[in-house]
C-alpha cells in the first residue's frame, strides 16, 4: 500500500468509484481509494440502478446528464459491461399543478438540448400498453432515460480508474484522519498510513463517522428503503425475447415507480412514513446485508400498483428488498469543500447515488483540480447548511422530507416546511408574526416572505400567482408612495482588520476597497476564470477596519473563501458578527422624513450622500447606518446592536406612523430589485458569468494590481464576450418566469431566464437572462417559455424602474 497520494478517496461505492476513476482519467494517476470491505457492500448493491435526466434543478439534471452518457460509453471503454438498458421514462401527472411542475421541467430540459416532451394519455398508452391511464392529465417523456447494474456499473468504473493509474485497496478500515505539520492529510488505516493532499469523504452510509475524524458533523442519516421483484410477468417476458423493454414510469402521486427488470418488473415506492437505520451511527461491520422487510409498510403501494397496472393484481412476490440508504434535510446530497477545512471534501448524502455517480465523480474531480466545477454546485453543496444543522434536526427533516420525495417541488414550499422550526428568529420576530408575517427559513433564519391579514397565514403553493401575489403588490406600492421596513438580519456580516486587511480584500475582489471611512463598495468575488463567486458589499467603519456584508444562505461559502484567503502572517484578522449586529432597512420616499425625527444626524443629499455610511444615533441606538438598499427606493441600511433590536424597530414604527410606514417582506423586494434590473447571487451571479457579461464592468478596477480572476477577465474581455445580461418585459398571463425558462428568438432556442416574476411598480412580468449579445439591444423582441407556453417578450431598459435612479439619490 502507497505511503503518500495526491488524494485519498474514503469509501468504495458508487460514488467513491466515480470520484477515482474521473481524477485518474483527468490525469491524477496518483489517487488511491479505501474501502473497508467489498466495492458496493454499503448502500449500491441494493439499488434499483434508474438511470433518469428528470431533476427539479437545471445544473443537477447536467451532472445526470453526464452520467448517462458516461455509462453507455464504460464497457466499450473498460470492456466491463454495465448492464445499460434505453428505455425511457414516464412521470405521470393526474392534477393540474402536477402538470404545471412537469411542463416547467420539460421548459427547463430543453435549455439543456434533452430530448424531451410532454404527452396525452393516448399516447401514454401507446408507449406502455399496461397502464390504467383513469386519471392521468398527461406524462412527461424522456426516451433516453435508462437502466443499469449498479453492482457492473460501479466495477466498470474501479477497472477504469485502475487502467488510468489509480489504485484501490479493499478491505481496509480507515481509523483516523489527522494533519501534519506541513498541513497535509494523514489517513490512518489499519493497514498503514497515507499522506496526502486531498481527501475526499465518500463514506456513504459512514460519512458521519469518517466526518467526526476531523471535527465535522455531516447531515446525513441513514433510512430504510424498500422496492419489490414481482415474479415473471408473461407481458415483460415477450418484450425481453424482441430486445426491448417498457418505459419506466413514475407516478409520484401515488408516490412509486415500476419498471422492467428482465422477464418482469420492479416496483419502488417512498413510504409514508421514513423509518431510520441506525441513527446513532451505523455498525462498522455492516456489509451487503439485507434488512428485515416489513409487508404492512409496502401493502398500501402494491395496491396503488395495481390500481395504475391492474395486470400485476394476480402477480406474485418473487423479492422484497429492504436495504439502508441515506438522506439529507432536504434530500439532496453534501457534496464539496467541507467547512471551515482545507483540501477535504465530501461526496455523500445521497440518495440517487447511481443516477449521479457519473456526473458527480466528474465535476468533483473539475472542482478538486481545477479550483471550480464545470457547473455550479450549489444545491448540493455541504456549506449550504450551517451549525443548527445537527443531528437532531436532521432527525427531525429527514422524517419530514422522505415520504415528501414525490411532492410537487413548488417555488418557495420547501423553506416553508414546518419539521425543524423555527430555528434562528430576529428579536422582532413575534412582532412580525402578530402584523400577518408569512415566514420561510433561509440558513436557518425565519424571514418574513409575506405579510398577510391573517395571522398565522400561509402561502397556497402554486406553480402560477397565488395567494400572496397581491398582498406582495400592495407591499411595493407602500415602498413606492409612503416607505417600508424590512429585517434582513440574516445578512452574513464580518469585521475585516488589522494591517494586512486592505491587501487582503484587494486581492479577494475585482473592486478597490474603500480607502476612505464611510465609503461603501459592491464588492464581488471572482473565480480564477473571473466569473461571479460571492457577492457582497465593503464598508470601511475606520482606519484598518471593514465590514462585509454578504446573503443569509452563502455564510459558510462565503466565509469559507474568506478563511482560505487569510494570510498566514496574522497580519488580518476576521470575526464573524452575524449574530451580534440586527439589519433593518427603512426604504421609499418618506423614509427620510421618518428617519430624521429620531436623529440629529444631517440626512439631506448633502450632509449623507447616496452609498456612503454613517455611525449615526437613532433614539438612544448607536447604528451604522448605510445609504444603499435592493429595492431603487431612497433608503438606508440600518446595522445595530441586535439587543437593541426591538427599541429601534419600536421607535421607527412610532415615528413612521404618521407617513403610513408598514413592513414588507422579500418578496417584494424581489420584485423590486428586479424591476432595478439588481442581480442575484446564484441567479444572475453564478460561476459561469463574469462582470462583462453582467454588464457589471463598472465593478471591476483592473488597474488596481492583481486579483483572483484578473486573469480570467482579461481573457474574456480580449475574446468575445459569449453572452449578455438583459431585462425582459414579457406579455405572461397567470404564470410569471421562474428562472431556467427558455428564451427564444423566430423559433431558435438563444438564451435562459436566471430569475423573474412579476414587477408590481411597473405593472407588467418581467424576466432576467442571458443572451447572445447581438440580442441584448433594448427593443429587441423575443419570446420566453413559461410552463411549456411561449410568451412574447421584450427588451427593456435596466434599470426599467427609475431608469435616471432619481429616487433613490434624491
Amino acid at each position: 500500500m502507497k505511503t503518500h497520494a495526491r488524494a485519498v478517496v474514503i469509501g468504495g461505492g458508487a460514488i467513491g468509484c466515480g470520484i477515482l476513476y474521473h481524477l485518474a482519467r483527468f490525469g491524477w494517476s496518483d489517487v488511491v481509494m479505501v474501502e473497508k470491505n467489498e466495492l458496493t457492500s454499503g448502500s449500491t448493491w441494493m439499488a434499483a440502478g434508474n438511470l433518469s435526466y428528470y431533476h427539479p434543478n437545471y445544473y443537477a439534471t447536467k451532472v445526470q446528464m453526464w452520467s448517462v452518457e458516461l455509462y453507455q460509453n464504460l464497457e466499450e471503454e473498460t470492456g466491463q459491461a454495465t448492464g445499460w438498458h434505453t428505455t425511457g421514462a414516464l412521470r405521470l401527472g393526474s392534477n393540474p399543478e402536477r402538470m404545471n411542475e412537469l411542463k416547467y421541467n420539460c421548459t427547463k430540459d430543453k435549455c439543456l438540448g434533452l430530448n424531451v416532451e410532454m404527452l396525452g394519455p393516448k399516447e401514454i398508452k401507446e408507449l406502455h400498453p399496461l397502464i390504467n391511464t383513469d386519471g392521468v392529465l398527461g406524462a412527461l417523456w424522456h426516451p433516453d432515460d435508462g437502466d443499469v447494474d449498479p453492482a457492473s456499473m460501479t466495477q466498470a468504473l474501479a477497472i477504469g480508474a485502475r487502467k488510468y493509474g489509480a489504485e484501490i485497496y479493499r478491505f481496509t478500515m480507515v481509523t483516523g484522519i489527522s494533519r501534519n505539520r506541513s498541513g497535509e492529510w494523514v489517513v490512518h488505516t489499519d493497514k498503514g498510513d497515507i499522506t496526502c493532499e486531498h481527501v475526499i469523504n465518500a463514506g456513504g452510509l459512514w460519512a458521519p463517522e469518517v466526518g467526526a475524524m476531523v471535527g465535522l458533523e455531516i447531515p446525513s442519516l441513514s433510512c430504510e428503503h424498500h422496492h419489490i421483484l414481482f415474479e415473471a410477468i408473461p407481458d415483460a417476458e415477450e418484450r425481453k425475447k424482441l430486445g426491448k423493454h417498457f418505459p419506466l414510469v413514475r407516478d409520484p402521486d401515488l408516490s412509486i415507480y415500476f419498471r422492467q427488470e428482465m422477464d418482469s418488473f420492479i416496483l419502488g415506492m417512498y413510504e409514508s412514513a421514513a423509518h431510520p437505520w441506525h441513527p446513532e451511527g451505523v455498525p462498522w461491520d455492516y456489509a451487503q446485508s439485507m434488512l428485515p422487510t416489513d409487508l404492512d409498510r409496502v401493502t398500501p403501494y402494491v395496491e396503488k400498483c395495481i390500481e395504475r397496472f391492474p395486470i400485476m393484481e394476480h402477480a406474485g412476490l418473487k423479492h422484497i428488498t429492504c436495504g439502508p440508504i441515506t438522506y439529507t434535510p432536504n434530500g439532496d446530497p453534501l457534496v464539496g469543500p467541507a467547512y471551515p477545512l482545507k483540501n477535504f471534501w465530501l461526496c455523500c448524502g445521497y440518495s440517487f447515488g447511481i443516477t449521479q455517480a457519473g456526473g458527480i465523480g466528474r465535476y468533483l474531480a473539475e472542482w478538486i483540480m481545477e479550483g471550480q466545477p464545470g457547473v455550479d454546485l450549489w444545491p448540493m453543496d455541504s456549506r449550504r447548511y450551517g451549525s443548527h444543522v445537527n443531528k437532531e434536526y436532521n432527525f427531525e427533516k429527514v422524517a419530514e422530507t422522505y415520504p415528501r420525495l414525490y411532492d410537487i417541488p413548488f417555488p418557495f414550499e420547501f423553506d416553508q416546511r414546518d419539521a425543524g422550526r423555527p430555528m434562528k428568529v430576529p428579536p422582532i420576530y413575534d412582532r412580525q408574526k402578530a402584523a400577518g408575517a408569512v415566514f420561510a427559513e433561509t440558513y436557518g433564519w425565519e424571514r418574513p416572505q409575506w405579510f398577510s391579514d391573517k395571522i398565522n397565514d400561509r402561502d397556497v403553493h402554486s406553480w402560477r400567482r397565488s395567494n400572496w401575489h397581491e398582498p406582495v403588490g400592495r407591499e411595493c406600492r407602500m415602498v413606492m408612495e409612503k416607505a417600508g421596513l424590512l429585517d434582513l438580519t440574516g445578512f452574513s456580516k464580518w469585521y475585516v482588520s488589522g494591517p494586512g486587511a486592505e491587501a487582503y480584500l484587494d486581492r479577494l475582489s475585482c473592486n478597490k476597497a474603500p480607502t476612505e471611512a464611510g465609503k461603501i463598495a459592491v464588492f464581488p468575488a471572482l473565480t480564477e476564470m473571473g466569473t461571479f463567486l460571492c457577492d457582497m458589499t465593503c464598508t470601511k467603519i475606520e482606519e484598518s477596519k471593514w465590514m462585509v456584508v454578504s446573503a443569509a444562505v452563502s455564510k459558510r461559502h462565503d466565509h469559507h473563501h474568506l478563511l482560505l484567503n487569510l494570510p498566514d502572517d496574522g497580519s488580518v484578522t476576521l470575526e464573524d458578527v452575524t449574530t451580534k449586529i440586527g439589519c433593518l432597512i427603512i426604504a421609499g420616499p418618506r423614509s427620510r422624513d421618518i428617519l430624521q425625527k429620531l436623529t440629529e444626524a444631517d440626512l439631506s443629499n448633502e450632509g449623507f450622500p447616496f452609498a456612503t455610511s454613517r455611525n449615526i444615533r437613532v433614539d438612544k441606538v448607536p447604528v451604522q447606518a448605510n445609504r444603499l438598499n435592493f429595492v431603487g427606493e431612497l433608503g438606508w441600511e440600518l446595522f445595530h446592536p441586535i439587543e437593541r433590536q426591538i427599541n429601534l424597530f419600536e421607535k421607527l414604527m412610532e415615528a413612521g406612523e404618521e407617513y403610513g410606514l408598514g413592513m414588507f417582506g422579500i418578496r417584494a423586494m424581489d420584485s423590486m430589485r428586479l424591476e432595478k434590473g439588481y442581480c442575484t447571487w446564484k441567479g444572475e451571479l453564478n460561476i459561469h458569468h463574469t462582470p462583462w457579461e453582467a454588464g457589471l464592468g463598472w465593478q471591476v478596477k483592473m488597474d488596481k494590481g492583481d486579483f483572483i480572476g484578473r486573469e480570467g477577465l482579461l481573457k474574456q474581455k480580449e475574446e468575445d464576450v459569449p453572452a449578455r445580461l438583459v431585462l425582459m418585459s414579457v406579455e405572461a398571463r397567470d404564470a410569471d418566469a421562474y428562472g431556467y425558462n427558455g428564451i427564444y428568438r423566430d423559433g431558435q432556442y438563444v438564451g435562459m431566464t436566471s430569475s423573474g416574476g412579476y414587477g408590481h411598480r411597473v405593472g407588467e412580468s418581467l424576466a432576467m437572462g442571458y443572451v447572445k449579445p447581438d440580442l441584448a439591444k433594448v427593443g429587441t423582441e423575443l419570446e420566453v417559455e413559461i410552463l411549456d407556453e411561449r410568451f412574447p417578450a421584450k427588451v427593456v431598459p435596466m434599470p426599467y424602474y427609475d431608469p435616471k435612479n432619481e429616487r433613490m439619490k434624491c
